[in-house]
Order: C-alpha cells, then structure tokens, then sequence
C-alpha cells in the first residue's frame, strides 16, 4: 500500500491551525504584569527601594538629596537616628547568598580609596525581589548620569 499526501484542504486547515496558535505568542510575556523600569518616575524607583526596607528592628528609609544623592536615615528600635549621604554613580549594589545559609543579603557599598564601605544590608528570601531592588536602584544612577552628561554638554 502506497502512502498518500494529504489532500489540498487538510493541508490548509492545519497550516492555518498552526498559524493561528503561533500568532497568539509573538507577543511574548504579558507587558501588563510588571511596569517597565525605564518608564518609571525618581519618585516611583525610590517608593519600590523602600517597600523593601520596611520591616525589622532597623527603620531604614532612602530619600532623594539631589538627582546623584540619595540620603540613607537609619533608626534602630531604642536608638540614635543615623542620616548617611549616598552618591548614586559611586555606589554599587552587590547580591550574595545570605551567610546563614537561608536568602540572600543586598549590599549597597561604595569603594573609595581602596576601603568598602557598606551602606546598607538587605535581607530578602527571593532572588527576583534582589534583583529587583539592584534594577531600581541602577535606575536612579542611570538618571544621575544622564543629568550629568546633559549639563556638560551645556553652554
């Protein structure tokens, strides 16, 4: 027994079958779920950094200085507020597995004359909430330097 083709209309239909499932995914991903992190204000990237910080025996807050310092106040349960400046494009965010073993800890930090500073520790359970944080903050250094190059390019 000889095997077939298909005739003519099986061929159509499938072929337009396969094009119609295929034209409900060239979209990729639902853009709806997670707002775009270049389409968001200073303010908005700032409200996020801080949904982060809430919680714990430290009350932390980042506010903005100027558009390349933000300004750390830290506050522990029975002590001394502590208010320290932060320059965005000298400043990095760096992510390791948490020393205990559970999580993983943020760390913004700044080098300067060959000593690390670390301004702050952050601890969380779930490596896109790290690396979320890591990309609001990149957000606001990416808007310092743009501030910077537009004013030197300035009469």
């Amino acid at each position: 027994m000889a095997l077939r083709a298909p005739p003519l209309a099986v061929r159509a239909c499938c072929a337009a079958g396969l094009a119609l499932a295929m034209a409900g995914c060239t979209d990729g991903y639902p853009r709806e779920d997670v707002p775009s992190t270049r389409q968001m204000t200073v303010s908005e990237h700032l409200h996020a950094l801080n949904g982060y910080l809430t919680g714990g025996s430290v009350q932390r807050r980042l506010a903005r200085q100027d558009d390349c310092h933000l300004v750390l106040k830290k506050r522990r349960d029975a002590g001394q507020a502590q208010r320290i400046v932060i320059p965005l494009l000298e400043s990095s965010v760096e992510i390791a597995t948490h020393p205990a073993g559970s999580g993983l800890r943020v760390k913004l930090t700044q080098h300067q004359d060959g000593l690390r500073q670390v301004w702050l520790r952050l601890d969380l359970d779930r490596w896109i909430d790290a690396v979320a944080w890591r990309s609001h903050f990149q957000q606001l250094q990416l808007h310092c330097r743009d501030v910077v190059e537009r004013g030197a390019e300035a009469p």
